[in-house]
């Protein structure tokens, strides 16, 4: 690929941080950027509680909130992500 000398100089920095090669770190870049993609575009809904993602913010599709635990819908919600996330 044909690289910015800037750009090339910071992918061989990075990588250098890193220990792995600017091949190395150009592929881990791009299966980052494009795994992120794949989860903004998916929503995930919890019916009872009107939570869902989209593009990667928490949205509460509710009138009142002072009967909702928080903590539990970021734990379910971070529980559901591990699942996507160890399934990938």
């Amino acid at each position: 690929m044909n690289f910015s000398p800037a750009l090339q100089q910071a992918i061989e920095q990075i990588a250098l941080s890193q220990g792995i090669s600017s091949e190395q770190f150009i592929v881990q870049t791009l299966v980052e950027k494009i795994n992120s993609l794949k989860h903004r575009s998916l929503t995930v809904s919890t019916s009872q509680t009107g939570l869902r993602e989209q593009d990667g913010i928490l949205v509460f599709d509710t009138e009142a909130l002072d009967h909702i635990d928080f903590n539990a819908l970021i734990a379910k919600s971070r529980e559901e992500r591990a699942l996507e996330q160890s399934g990938l």
